[in-house]
């Protein structure tokens, strides 16, 4: 009988997958801890325990673990066994990896009876040919087996085949929402209390020879199975938003040449030691030190009003009792120019429209010395944002030698926007600008440096980080405290999972960035003769908002592993465009010695909104946007760090 048995499985096996061979039980969960998983982090979920050796989902919205090892991705079979001892809907929503992509087996839900696969062709597991119904007892156990292979996709529960489908042809993907947190491997529930045991996996081997790796994909299996590892831990804790938030919300603003800038150093200094990172120590920087001072902006005619505005990074100031003067309401460079002769004794206005940031930027950099030429005595302009709710953005600006010095402010889309109508209804206003700003002598700072040592060319060195100087006002949450956390958290993640990597990733936080460029110079400065070993560096500095990908400056030759890359990020994380030019300020200056750079691409819509603002803050983060990001930044850090051969310069 027990031949009989074997004999009708391997027949099974064979017809429902493929001429496949079975490997030996892999067990996933020990019965006695979460040792190999995590709590997944679903917004409402409930607590995850182990008792009576099975994993507890308790009851909440969608509660979850993931898997925190590396599994296949196709030619594979999970078992578990699972029940629903509270609620009414799916007891087992299985996450798991089809080559590049993911699906999910659904097994109680809709209501409590649905099995199927979510998502065939982008419909869910309701709707789709997999769909099929069956009741379900609180309290009992079912048997649940899932195979995966190139063309099919295969389930049963106590023996009983309830999945079978051929995905040749055919889009898998998971829903949209909150169950993408539990890629590449999760187990959830919802709205259910639930249980999980005697979790294991097995491979299931071709018995065709395997195809050999093109060029165009020459990612190793073993990387991405611990790249998957990564993104895995990365997308499935809290951590990086917390420390985010503990460094944002203790020390505010970190505007370089301040007090709170150097607090925050030495308090990321002492958390690196305690995470037990490798020569971690801060670099001496000189940098400038401008200081703000008291600054207002008043409307004396037609009406009067406070407008609230702020005065621009290197500003000179008014004299104490200020400047009161008409205003000349511009919209161009070119419209300044032509009505120059209106411009003796007033205050220019730019009320200049935002185009994109590195075309209307132009305006807040260069207005004061355009102003001056013409005869302004101070300049004011449209704070540089597609959004506003009345909130002025500041940024540094410049002068030219041989032309007066003004003072420079922004005012608010609103305000400057209001001033040209009165303007063009033949009203001239008047405003009064006062600025206290000064300039002091250079000041000490530090470049914060940390490092994962390689295990066998340590003296190879990828860059990793963000710039931790912010401006004076908010908290450089977004500019640039989530890129320096998403780095710092991703070489953390890589030592928690126990992955030293062939090179050396070091941390690198600079300071400065926002006022003049010290760091990155002091950098490339101090490491001159390192920078031959340097293979590449990789810089967050546009926000981390939902990650779209990576931008690359570099060799053409390096382009099918940085292709390649992508590849892996998109089929994971959603973020696999790989844009041309990195462009980050902090890393340019290593471009110039042959460095290739990355910078991390993110949906960056919103982040003008609040860009060097009071508004700047740190719930303008989400911490799985942020989570994703340290994703796709340790991603690509542990690739270049970890290839056999170096990618080329």
């Amino acid at each position: 009988m027990l031949r009989t048995v074997k004999a009708l499985f391997l027949f099974c096996l064979t017809v429902c997958t493929g001429p496949l061979l079975a490997a030996e039980w892999q067990s996933l969960f020990d019965g006695k801890s979460l040792a190999g998983w995590s709590v997944t982090g679903f917004a409402g979920h409930g607590d995850v325990e182990v008792l009576d050796g099975a994993l507890t989902l308790n009851q909440g919205i969608l509660t979850g673990v993931n898997y925190t090892n590396a599994t296949p991705t196709v030619d594979y079979e999970v078992e578990l066994e699972a029940r629903r001892t509270q609620g009414i809907d799916f007891f087992c929503g299985l996450t798991f990896p089809v080559r590049d992509t993911f699906a999910t087996l659904v097994v109680g839900g809709w209501g409590g009876s649905v099995v199927g696969i979510s998502s065939i062709n982008g419909d869910d597991a309701a709707h789709n040919a997999t769909t099929t119904y069956r009741r379900f007892e609180n309290d009992r156990w079912y048997t649940i087996r899932l195979a995966v292979t190139a063309d099919k996709l295969s389930a049963w529960i106590d023996g009983a085949q309830v999945v079978q489908v051929d995905i040749k042809g055919k889009t898998v993907s998971l829903r949209s929402g909150e169950i993408e947190a539990s890629k590449p491997f999760g187990i959830a529930s919802w709205s259910t209390t639930s249980q999980v045991r005697n979790i294991r996996l097995r491979r299931l081997e071709s018995a065709a020879p395997a195809k050999p790796k093109t060029a165009l994909n020459p990612l190793p299996d073993a990387l991405i199975s611990n790249l998957d590892r990564i993104v895995a831990a990365a997308t499935n804790q809290p951590a990086g938003h917390r420390r985010l938030a503990e460094l944002c919300d203790t020390f505010g603003p970190r505007f370089t040449g301040s007090t709170n800038l150097e607090m925050a150093i030495d308090w990321i200094l002492g958390q690196l030691k305690a995470d037990g990172f490798e020569n971690v120590r801060g670099e001496g920087v000189m940098v400038p030190h401008w200081i703000r001072g008291e600054e207002s902006v008043d409307l004396i005619s037609p009406r009067a009003e406070h407008l609230p505005m702020l005065g621009l990074g290197g500003s000179v100031a008014t004299p104490p009792e200020g400047i009161t003067a008409p205003v000349l309401v511009v919209h161009t460079m070119e419209e300044l120019r032509q009505r120059g002769h209106e411009a003796e004794g007033k205050i220019v206005v730019f009320d200049v429209p935002y185009t994109d940031y590195g075309t209307t930027v132009a305006i807040r950099v260069r207005g004061a010395v355009e102003a001056a030429k013409v005869g302004a005595r101070a300049s004011l302009i449209r704070s540089v944002t597609p959004f506003s709710l009345r909130t002025p953005h500041t940024g540094m600006m410049v002068y030219a030698t041989n032309v007066l010095r003004i003072p420079h402010a922004a005012l608010t889309p609103e305000d400057t926007a209001r001033l040209s109508r009165w303007q063009d209804r033949g009203i001239t206003p008047v405003v009064r600008l006062k600025m206290s700003a000064r300039t002091r002598p250079d000041v000490k700072s530090r470049n914060v440096i940390a490092e994962l040592r390689g295990r066998e060319k340590p003296d190879e060195v990828i860059v990793i980080g963000g710039h931790i100087d912010s401006w004076d006002v908010g908290q450089g949450a977004q500019d640039d405290g989530g890129g320096c956390v998403a780095a710092w958290e991703a070489i953390r993640l890589m030592k928690s999972l126990g992955l030293r990597p062939r090179r050396t990733i070091r941390l690198v936080l600079w300071t400065n960035e926002e006022t003049g460029g010290a760091g990155a110079r002091a950098y490339k400065k101090t490491h001159l003769e390192e920078l031959p070993k340097h293979v590449a560096a990789m810089e967050s500095d546009s926000g981390t908002f939902a990650p779209t990908g990576i931008a690359f400056t570099g060799s053409r030759a390096a382009r099918p592993v940085i292709q390649a890359l992508g590849a892996f990020l998109g089929s994971r994380l959603n973020a696999g465009k790989v844009e041309e030019g990195a462009g980050e300020m902090d890393i340019a200056p290593l471009l110039e010695e042959g460095v290739p750079n990355l910078g991390l691409r993110v949906q960056r819509e919103r982040y003008f909104w609040y860009h060097h603002t009071p508004a700047d803050t740190v719930d303008k983060v989400d911490p799985a946007d942020l989570a994703r990001c340290t994703a796709v930044m340790a991603a690509t850090a542990y690739t270049l760090a970890e290839l056999e051969t170096a990618i080329p310069r």
